[in-house]
């Protein structure tokens, strides 16, 4: 189920009811969003992006006219905003700073707003409206630091102006993406999207707290990636999209690149992964990072392998999707996603993070590390007991497990090195 058929059947729901019940729901919406997102604190937590460029895609689709939606936006910021400057002149800076630390209030910014409010209030108002936090605290700041209303009003205006449209517009023109290429999306997007931002925010909290190195960023964007990546094979599987057409193609041609040599290799490389040499490989593995003390790293590797492997047979309970018929070697359980696929892209992806800070050949070991599951994930391929799609999923969600496992052990370790400084 794509999401342009779901917004379709959204949309027609929506024009079912009397078109001047629609206009005064969606403009009160947009209203009150407008603001509750310059209310202090409020305007940290409330979503008013999505809304706002939400209402443009209905726009779009001619539910609301998209004037009256930015005239609507335009007065709910000036009024939130004012509302947002009364709040601050009345409780003051001291809220602020005895509630710095719950609030997660950023110092470095907070600095810069305050210094900026006298010379440069529209510059600061305008910046501020990009994100949560500065959104509403720009509008607080003026009124606790007794910038004159008149001079703030005027600010507020010329601000306001532009970002006012700027969402709305930003979901008309989606809407119009959306006709052509939403077909192509479905319900598995969304839910990765959904998942991303969350996953998101987490890593710019622990980012901001000084948890998270730059360098982590790679960590995030392998997680998204690999998100991505299952989500859209999964997504395609269960509504019979285009790639299992080509896992059906592929799985009746493969033969005809059969050769006895090359069958036998395919079958060495395969068995690597069962679960016999696979056990023995990874024992052995832990013993030597036993005897090395890398008792951290242990318990990295155990949560990798082991939380991979659990999402995976969950995973294959829920599709139960069926291996391909003609296969060279016996094979039992469920084709969807595969299982050698996605431990050895865990043990891979696990063990290049736990060495790549130890050993000089990094390249080498990069190479290495995506070498050994692609080479396992065509021998399932070539062999004929998995689908193209079953191998794709199966590196994907074990490349989103690992480098979420990796992204929260960085984050124990910094915590724990901040802990020991401050002894």
């Amino acid at each position: 189920m794509n999401i342009h058929y779901i917004l379709e059947q959204f949309f027609n729901w929506i024009l079912s009811y009397p078109p001047n019940m629609v206009l005064v729901v969606l403009v009160s919406i947009i209203f009150i969003a407008s603001i509750l997102e310059s209310l202090p604190i409020v305007g940290m937590l409330f979503p008013s992006e999505s809304i706002t460029v939400f209402f443009g895609i209905l726009a779009f689709k001619d539910i609301v006219d998209i004037k009256i939606l930015i005239i609507t936006a335009y007065l709910g910021i000036l009024g939130g905003d004012i509302l947002g400057y009364y709040i601050g002149y009345r409780t003051g800076e001291d809220f602020l700073i005895k509630h710095a630390k719950r609030l997660k209030i950023n110092s470095k910014k907070y600095t810069q707003i305050k210094n900026g409010l006298d010379g440069n209030l529209i510059k600061v108002l305008f910046i501020g409206r990009s994100n949560g936090f500065t959104r509403w605290i720009a509008p607080f700041l003026a009124g606790a630091n007794g910038i004159s209303l008149k001079k703030f009003i005027f600010a507020n205006m010329l601000t306001a102006a532009f970002w006012a449209p700027a969402f709305l517009l930003g979901g008309y023109y989606l809407g119009n993406a959306f006709e052509s290429y939403g077909k192509y999306f479905g319900i598995g997007i969304i839910i990765a999207t959904i998942l991303s931002i969350v996953i998101y925010k987490i890593y710019k909290h622990f980012e901001n707290n000084e948890l998270l190195q730059r360098d982590d960023f790679r960590l995030f964007i392998i997680n998204i990636f690999g998100l991505y990546l299952f989500s859209k094979m999964a997504e395609d599987v269960l509504d019979l999209e285009l790639v299992t057409k080509l896992d059906m193609w592929i799985s009746s041609n493969i033969s005809q690149i059969y050769t006895p040599i090359f069958t036998k290799t395919m079958i060495f490389i395969t068995s690597i992964d069962n679960p016999l040499p696979i056990s023995f490989i990874f024992l052995s593995i832990c013993v030597y990072m036993g005897y090395k003390k890398w008792y951290s790293d242990i318990l990295f590797l155990l949560s990798s392998i082991f939380g991979s492997s659990a999402l995976m047979f969950v995973i294959k309970i829920f599709f139960q999707r069926p291996r391909p018929e003609l296969h060279i070697i016996e094979v039992s359980g469920y084709s969807f996603p595969s299982g050698h696929a996605t431990i050895s892209t865990a043990l891979a992806f696990a063990l290049y993070f736990i060495l790549k800070k130890r050993i000089k050949y990094k390249k080498i070991l990069l190479i290495l590390s995506i070498i050994y599951p692609l080479l396992i994930s065509f021998s399932r391929v070539y062999l004929n007991v998995h689908y193209l799609s079953d191998v794709v999923a199966g590196i994907g969600l074990a490349l989103f497990w690992v480098s979420l496992v990796a992204l929260t052990f960085e984050i124990i370790r910094a915590k724990h090195e901040t802990k020991i400084q401050h002894l």
